[in-house]
């Protein structure tokens, strides 16, 4: 399988796989973020989610093991979340500490699946 083969697999996977994390983060979470926001309900745009997967497919193809696939969902998702808790006051360590440790198992999942069902 080619390298834009591959990529456009992992574009495809890692929403697939971050859907239910969202999902279930997205009841638990609504009353920090609507602090945020004033009062509003989170709303996705979709193009700059689309810019997001573009960039986390990017960084995904570049892993080599597991391992390092793990840790650099973990340091990215850290840089996100960490970022908003030095910003934002409403928002939360503890769904801080969560999302990073899910972006490094989203992280291992998709190099796995991608490692297993499209090879290089």
């Amino acid at each position: 399988m080619s390298l834009a083969q591959k990529a456009i697999a992992g574009f495809f996977l890692l929403p697939l796989l971050d859907a239910p994390w969202l999902f279930l983060q997205m009841s638990a979470s609504q009353s920090m973020f609507s602090k945020i926001q004033g009062g509003r309900a989170v709303q996705m745009t979709l193009w700059p989610a689309i810019i997001v997967y573009i960039a986390l497919t990017y960084l995904l193809l570049q892993q080599t093991s597991v391992w390092g696939a793990a840790l650099s969902g973990s340091a990215v998702y850290a840089v996100y979340d960490f970022t908003n808790l030095a910003v934002f006051k409403d928002y939360t360590l503890q769904f801080a500490i969560a999302d990073s440790i899910w972006g490094g198992v989203l992280f291992a999942l998709a190099f796995t699946i991608l490692r297993h069902f499209f090879p290089l």
